[in-house]
Parts: C-alpha cells; sequence; structure tokens
C-alpha cells in the first residue's frame, strides 16, 4: 500500500479545521495577516559526527492566520505563510575550503498553533506553541568568490533545489536538501485591542533534510532553526 504523503494529510487536516470550525463559529472566528523577519540559520553536522557552523541571515515571512475559539482564552491558530530561510557558512562542502556560502531558500508553510490569550490592560497577552510543515520551492546561492568544482570553475551565485535524492541534483546548483520540511514552533507577544499584534517566534526543525544517495539514507543530518519577530493584523 502507498504511504500517504504526509504533506498532504496535514493540509487536508488544516483545511478541514478551518472550514469546520468557521461553519460552527463563523461569528467569533477571526482572520488576520502577519509579517515579520527571520533570522535563519542550520544546524548541519556531517557524516563522521562533526559539527558543522552556521550564521544567521536576516530573511522575510508573509501570510494569513485564523484565530478559532476553542475555550476560554485559548485559541487554534493555523496559517499559510510564504518563509525565508538559509544560512551563512565558511567552507561549504559546494563552494570549497575559505570560500563563503550564502544559501537564500523559500518554503510554503502551513504552522498550526495553540494559543493563550489572556486579558492584560488594553488588549491580550500572546503565548502559543505547535507543529509547523513547509515544502521548499526554491531559491538562490551566493559566494564571495568562484566555485570550483573539479577542473570547472562556475559563477559565485546560481540556484538552490531541492530533492531527495542527491544523484537527481544537477549541475552548478547547490542542492539544500530534502524539500519537505517539518518541526516545532513557539511564539510570545501582545496584541492591542484585538487588533494589531506583535510577537517574537522561534522554530526547530525536526526533519533530517539529507537528500539519500541512490535510494541509501546518509549519516548526519541538516536541520532548520530559526528566530524572528512578526506583525500581525486582525481582520
Amino acid at each position: 500500500m502507498k504511504k500517504a504523503n504526509p504533506l498532504h494529510v496535514f493540509t487536508f487536516f488544516t483545511l478541514w479545521l478551518i472550514l469546520s470550525a468557521g461553519h460552527s463559529a463563523h461569528a467569533q472566528t477571526i482572520w488576520g495577516i502577519k509579517a515579520g523577519v527571520n533570522f535563519s540559520s542550520a544546524a548541519i553536522e556531517d557524516e563522521a559526527g562533526s559539527e558543522s557552523p552556521t550564521q544567521a541571515i536576516p530573511r522575510l515571512h508573509i501570510g494569513f492566520t485564523i484565530d478559532i475559539p476553542m475555550a476560554a482564552d485559548f485559541y487554534i491558530q493555523p496559517g499559510l505563510l510564504y518563509a525565508g530561510k538559509g544560512f551563512k557558512q565558511s567552507g561549504n562542502w559546494f563552494s570549497g575550503a575559505a570560500n563563503e556560502l550564502e544559501a537564500r531558500v523559500s518554503y510554503l508553510e502551513i504552522p498550526v498553533n495553540v494559543l493563550y490569550k489572556p486579558q492584560l490592560g488594553i488588549g491580550k497577552l500572546l503565548f502559543g506553541a505547535g507543529p509547523y510543515i513547509s515544502y521548499g520551492t526554491g531559491g538562490k546561492w551566493e559566494s564571495e568568490r568562484e566555485v570550483h568544482i573539479g577542473d570547472i570553475v562556475i559563477e559565485n551565485q546560481g540556484d538552490v533545489i531541492f530533492k531527495n535524492d542527491f544523484m537527481d541534483g544537477e549541475f552548478g546548483n547547490y542542492l539544500y536538501g530534502r524539500p519537505l520540511d517539518y518541526g516545532i514552533g513557539m511564539l510570545a507577544g501582545y496584541e492591542f485591542f484585538g487588533k494589531l499584534a506583535i510577537q517574537f517566534n522561534a522554530q526547530w526543525g525536526l526533519a533530517n533534510l539529507i537528500p539519500e544517495v541512490s535510494g541509501v539514507s546518509r549519516d548526519g543530518h541538516v536541520r532548520n532553526k530559526s528566530v524572528g519577530f512578526s506583525i500581525g493584523y486582525k481582520f
């Protein structure tokens, strides 16, 4: 039997939750938009078990959310976001030693957070946590100097791609990892007058993005991580 794609299952569940809750609590359901900045990096460990440090880079995220009331001060908040991620690294396997690589990637992301919003002053405190699932759509890479692949020299910029198998890579493009990512997120902030919200976010990827090689799993790991902030507006 063919295994269900977790992205399809998660998307179906989220859409069903939104439609069901919106049908039963239409007057109370609150739609919103949010935008902000991620300071994104990656946790990378090579096949020998050695950590490969990365530096954070600023990336944008933007999308919409929906607050679905569940109980007193508690809400379910699914969303659909464009999320920029990536990292900067010196001595990357792709760019070579003594050369700095910056990989900027884009994801289509569905977070689902459980929110606690107690009243405080003119607004409400925001505390939340929950899972996310995202799918890599592409990106760009850039290095300080030209990249040497064997005897071939290529320019110091190009495309970032996502593949499940390393053997499906494309010459001159940086293979970031598998396209499907998932993990957990947390947030804290304040909502003014039930309309304008400012919050701080953190995410830890749980999916190992390292592609297989001809169907064989490799040791080590690559996992996304980020911290950031956002501003949201409720309708």
